[in-house]
């Protein structure tokens, strides 16, 4: 089979790109992006439609298909039964790798699974459809790889390849490679890689959500370690390859690693019906010990003998850092506690020869030159304590910790800055403002928050970056997309963008042009105007509570917006495309726009009619929030209606009276807030 060539299910026949994409799907209960899916395939959104307009006839022979949910993403549309029928087609043949990138992984994953055995190059040729030549170029790229972590490679012309090596280093560079190479976010280590194991990785992921607030205080990087070791850990012991001797001459972590180790085996001993023995809770262990720790986890790392010897380290770091500022580093208690909290696990990582990739490490190289050349002279006192050298991931790590101590230093050409984030929503009043207020909580001091239209691209010219809850195109400025409730995964991919561009010398300061007085004041006056027409025109309404989302924004575009109805509907559902305005983790529908329709702004609530909505869709909320604002309406105005969002999080009574649809509460809540937002706008208009 030459490369690229369809494969068959049933007597249908399917793609390489075709065939991931469904075993995507298939995995997932819940919707996925089409923007995760392209990242996955390494193509672009356009090639995923296209690939995905052959799915429906695949599928239907099985009773399968797939759907488009608004805002959501695609999703399988078909029972258990109909789904495992699908995946058990897909199981039969194995699909062949759709980038480099991921045939390197398939090769590795096939020497290891090899290990010992003699193969013949047109045998991994054949089973990855390349040529012997391919496969020859892409062994002499792993065989130097290979050699770092103690597997020997073994070429001979005319014999064949063997692969040798102890199991602990042959699970370490799996391990490395898939979280180096591999898109751990959002491919499966059993499908992609051509494990037997979509069982394994069920049960692997079912002792990870079990262990729940006992893997809390990982990094992200770390998580995504820890579950493909658990994951290689369970599959190759199942076959046979078992870890025979002592992890390490070293003693494995003692505490929380070792507690954490025996918890997660007896999950997965309860999953597959297994015994490990005590050389498999020792390695895992060891594993748990190599995880970094978030930066604000209360967690204490590490044996009194460790935190001791890690502190020695760090002032003999902070010496070959920078001789002629040492002794002022040596006072920031900050760099000293987070330098000793990174070394205890860092340690570990280095004896075991444990790879842990930094995602920033190429923009640190790359900006803070200096300051990475500084930290390679500190590092080596790493070097020499261990024997080994250390990899340059690992350096970016240590310059992260030295750039904060640096910046706080005042050091001018290490200064981090306040960044600026623009917050992207379509209508520009609801979602973002909720975001907003999150954000500003979260990152007090770090990040200036600012408000984005996706429509005004202008208004992004001065943001460093932007965080949005909708998929943006065609724009070189860095953005994070995030749910409109923010999750720690969320807050910590802001983090990284923070650390990764916030060590940049200031800019400098904007002239701004000050009106006069007479226009201020017609300001205000248009301003009291538009929020006594907001109170005067609130309401409570109340809707079937069977209604379908289309039959709400209906409802909701005939009552509140008389002058065009279709318009405003139409307004309501290209934002539902974009991403959901159902906010289930509050209670409530959110249903706001922009609209030419209006002059005036609105404010109002529905409620259905037995106390919550319920089609599934809706997720029993309780309520809808409705609010529009005059397309063309000033920014300020804008500010006082997203408050009304931000109030909704910042006043758990507000909340509690548009989910119960209390008029009377609503109302004083409304004022409350209203009175504030006047307060201060009029006070700065009257500063100016």
């Amino acid at each position: 089979m030459t490369e690229g060539m369809p494969h068959t299910i049933g007597r249908l026949e399917t793609s390489p790109r075709l065939h991931r994409l469904l075993e995507i799907l298939l995995r997932s209960q819940e919707p996925v992006k089409v923007d995760d899916m392209a990242v996955v395939l390494e193509t672009s959104r356009r090639t995923v439609f296209r690939e995905l307009e052959n799915a429906a006839a695949l599928l239907s022979p099985f009773g399968g298909a797939v759907a488009s949910v608004p805002g959501k993403g695609i999703v399988f549309s078909g029972g258990s039964d109909e789904r495992e029928r699908v995946m058990r087609a897909l199981s039969e043949r194995r699909v062949n790798p759709v980038s480099r990138r991921e045939r390197l992984i398939r090769l590795l994953t096939e020497l290891i699974a090899n290990t010992g055995v003699v193969q013949k190059l047109y045998y991994y040729a054949a089973n990855l459809s390349v040529s012997e030549s391919t496969i020859s170029n892409d062994l002499d790229e792993l065989e130097p790889w290979l050699a770092t972590h103690g597997i020997t490679l073994i070429r001979k012309s005319g014999l064949g390849i063997v692969c040798r090596g102890s199991e602990e280093a042959l699970r370490a560079a799996l391990v490395s490679r898939f979280i180096t190479d591999g898109d751990s976010g959002g491919r499966s280590y059993s499908a992609a890689f051509g494990y037997p194991g979509d069982r394994i990785e069920r049960g692997v992921r079912t002792a990870l959500r079990a262990a729940g607030e006992r893997i809390a205080w990982m990094t992200a990087e770390s998580c995504a370690m820890m579950t493909f070791y658990l994951l290689v850990m369970t599959e190759r012991f199942m076959r046979g390859n078992i870890v025979t001797s002592k992890a390490s001459d070293a003693a494995a972590p003692e505490g929380f690693p070792l507690s954490l180790a025996a918890y997660l085996l007896e999950e997965i001993e309860k999953q597959f019906s297994l015994s490990f023995p005590d050389t498999e809770r020792q390695l895992l262990t060891t594993w748990i010990g190599a995880c970094r720790a978030k930066q604000d986890s209360p967690l204490m790392v590490g044996s009194l003998g460790e935190r001791e010897a890690a502190e020695r380290l760090v002032i003999s770091m902070i010496d070959r850092f920078d001789p002629p500022i040492a002794a002022i580093l040596k006072t920031n208690d900050e760099l000293a506690r987070l330098l000793s909290q990174h070394l205890i696990p860092a340690l570990t990582r280095l004896k075991e020869g444990i790879e842990l990739p930094n995602p920033l490490e190429e923009d640190l190289v790359r900006k803070y030159p200096d300051v990475y050349r500084k930290t390679c002279r500190a590092a080596r006192v790493l070097e020499e304590y261990l024997g080994i050298p250390v990899p340059s991931s690992e350096v970016s790590f240590l310059e992260i910790h030295f750039l904060a101590a640096l910046a706080a230093l005042g050091e001018q050409s290490v200064r981090r800055r306040v960044l600026r984030a623009g917050v992207v929503c379509a209508a520009g009043i609801g979602m973002s403002y909720m975001l907003a207020y999150q954000l500003r909580k979260r990152f007090k001091g770090e990040l200036d928050v600012d408000i984005a239209g996706v429509n005004d691209r202008s208004s992004w010219a001065e943001d460093d970056f932007l965080i949005s809850t909708i998929p943006i195109e065609d724009t070189d400025i860095p953005y994070v997309r995030v749910q409109t409730i923010l999750g720690e995964e969320d807050f910590k991919k802001i983090q990284d963008v923070i650390i990764a561009y916030g060590f940049i010398e200031r800019a400098s300061e904007r002239s701004v042009s000050c009106p006069t007085l007479e226009k201020n004041l017609a300001d205000i006056d248009d301003m009291i105007r538009h929020i006594l027409a907001l109170l005067r025109d609130f309401s409570v309404e109340s809707i079937a509570g069977d209604c379908s989302f289309e039959e709400l924004a209906g409802f909701a575009a005939r009552r509140f917006a008389p002058e065009n109805p279709p318009a405003v509907y139409r307004a309501f559902m290209n934002r539902e495309a974009l991403v959901t305005q159902v906010v289930h983790e509050l209670g409530i529908v959110l249903l706001h726009a922009r609209t030419a329709v209006k002059t005036a702004p609105v404010f109002a609530v529905i409620v259905p009619e037995g106390g919550v909505f319920v089609k599934e869709y809706f997720k029993n909320t309780t309520s809808c929030m409705l609010m529009l604002l005059p397309e063309k309406a000033q920014k300020d105005l804008g500010n006082i209606m997203g408050g009304i969002s931000s109030a909704i999080i910042d006043m758990p009574f507000f909340l509690e009276a548009i989910k119960t649809g209390n008029r009377e509460k609503i109302r004083s809540a409304l004022e409350t807030e209203l009175s504030g937002s006047l307060s201060l706008y009029c006070d700065e208009k009257l500063k100016k």
